[in-house]
C-alpha cells in the first residue's frame, strides 16, 4: 500500500475554520468537554493568537482533508541566548498518525525556523505523553528543563505567611464552631 501524500501549508483565511475544526479536536483529544473546548474557541482566542506577529501556523492534509496542524512562536519569552522556534503546539488526527504528518509539519516548521534565523527549535512535551516524548527525542530534541505548573489558588495557599491558620489550629477551629452548632450531637459523643 502506497503512503498518502502529506500537504503542509501555511494557514490562511482560507484554512482558519479547518484549524479550528483540528484545534477543537484536539482539545478533546486532550481530555476537554467538546461544550468547554467550544467555549474556549468561540471567545476569538485562537484566532487572535494566530494573528500574532511571529506566530507561524500550519495545516497538513492528506487526500484534501485536514488532518493535523502546528503553531510555533518566535522567542516566545526572549530569554535564550539564541534566536529560538517554539512550537507551541502540534497536533495529528489519529487517523492519520503514523503517516508521516508529524514530520511534515516539523519539516514545515524547521524551513520557517531558518528562513527567520532561528538556531534552536524547542517544544514542550507533556511529561505523561510517552508517545509524543519519544517521537520528539527519535528527532533529536533533548530534554533541557523541567517545566512544573501549579494553579495560583494552590500557589497562594502555600505562600500564605505564618501567621494564617496551621492545619491543626484549623481542625480546632471547625471542632469548635460545629459543637457550638450543633450542642446535642456534640454531646451524645
Amino acid at each position: 500500500m502506497a503512503r498518502r501524500t502529506v500537504d503542509v501549508m501555511p494557514v490562511d483565511r482560507d484554512d482558519l475554520r479547518d484549524v479550528m475544526g483540528l484545534w477543537l479536536a484536539a482539545r478533546v483529544d486532550s481530555g476537554s468537554s467538546k461544550e468547554a473546548a467550544g467555549r474556549a474557541l468561540t471567545d476569538g482566542r485562537l484566532s487572535t493568537a494566530l494573528r500574532r506577529p511571529g506566530v507561524h501556523s500550519f495545516v497538513a492534509r492528506m487526500d484534501g482533508e485536514p488532518v493535523g496542524y502546528a503553531i510555533a512562536s518566535e522567542n516566545p519569552f526572549g530569554l535564550s541566548p539564541q534566536a529560538e522556534l517554539a512550537i507551541e503546539q502540534l497536533w495529528v488526527g489519529p487517523d492519520a498518525r503514523r503517516h508521516g504528518v508529524a514530520k511534515s509539519l516539523l519539516a514545515a516548521v524547521l524551513s520557517t525556523a531558518e528562513r527567520s534565523g532561528c538556531e534552536v527549535v524547542v517544544s514542550n512535551v507533556p511529561t505523561a505523553s510517552r508517545d509524543a516524548n519519544r517521537f520528539f527525542a527519535r528527532l533529536g530534541f533533548a530534554s533541557v528543563i523541567t517545566r512544573r505548573v501549579v494553579s495560583t489558588s494552590a500557589l497562594r495557599r502555600k505562600l500564605a505567611p505564618e501567621s494564617v491558620e496551621t492545619g491543626h489550629e484549623l481542625l480546632r477551629r471547625r471542632r469548635s464552631l460545629r459543637s457550638r452548632a450543633f450542642p446535642a450531637a456534640s454531646r451524645q459523643f
